[in-house]
């Protein structure tokens, strides 16, 4: 009878043990695709999930007025650089006062004149340091970068988010030899732990290959994170889900 039950037993601890408990997934999608990003809004709607849209390129009436729709259905928006140029290599070469005039400003005030919250702001091929943090601080509250060179999944606790903050996230794509039993894994451990995991990917479509998100992959995760009661959230909503929880 011992040798039936040690199984079970097995089994009941290693499912307690994934066992929802709070926690948060910030899916975040950079450049600009915004039809199928709007495309993609039924499916984050199903879900009651929201994601942060990261704009690189000038910011056109037609671009703004994108941006503004997916900013009324929930979802973050945030900068991503006029000219995806890399604050630290630019930075070093021309100063701050370049970068900031030729990749940030002309974004932040074309999203002044069209009303567009923005608060968060993703470093072009997520290149940062000490120096490119303190400058973007003074215009943004949340920085989104890798996850380093030890390419290690970072979890941020839910009651440790500040105001401002660098958070490093994994990406999503056949580029970066992503699976979507590791990814749920990944899931898993942010709701056990109470703790915030992000990603980045750029388009959503059926397919999708590359530096992209599948349509079918981001289903599966939003489904997962459903059923382990983990939040997906805008960078945004980060500062409510500390003090409301889940």
């Amino acid at each position: 009878m011992k040798k039936l039950l040690t199984p079970f037993l097995a089994l009941f601890a290693a499912a307690a043990s994934a066992a929802p408990g709070g926690g948060a997934v910030c899916f975040t999608f950079d450049d600009y695709h915004g039809e199928n990003w709007l495309a993609a809004d039924a499916l984050f709607k199903k879900y009651n999930a929201h994601a942060t849209f990261m704009i690189s390129g000038e910011i056109t009436d037609a671009k703004a007025a994108v941006m503004k729709q997916l900013q009324q259905r929930g979802h973050s928006i945030g900068l991503h650089t006029v000219h995806h140029r890399d604050a630290t290599t630019f930075i070093q070469k021309y100063g701050e006062e370049w970068y900031f005039e030729n990749e940030v400003a002309p974004q932040l005030d074309a999203c002044k004149k069209h009303g567009i919250r923005v608060s968060s702001f993703a470093y072009p091929n997520n290149r940062r340091d000490e120096r490119t943090d303190a400058l973007m601080w003074k215009h943004f509250n949340y920085l989104r970068a890798g996850w380093g060179k030890a390419k290690k999944p970072l979890y941020f606790p839910l009651d440790k988010i500040e105001k401002q903050m660098v958070l490093g996230g994994g990406g999503i794509g056949t580029y970066y030899n992503t699976k979507v039993e590791d990814l749920k894994k990944l899931l898993d451990k942010a709701a056990r732990t109470g703790s915030v995991i992000v990603f980045f990917s750029h388009n959503i479509a059926p397919g999708a290959e590359r530096i992209h998100m599948p349509t079918e992959v981001l289903q599966e995760l939003l489904e997962h994170a459903a059923k382990l009661n983990l939040r997906v959230a805008g960078f945004d909503e980060l500062p409510n889900l500390k003090t409301t929880g889940n």
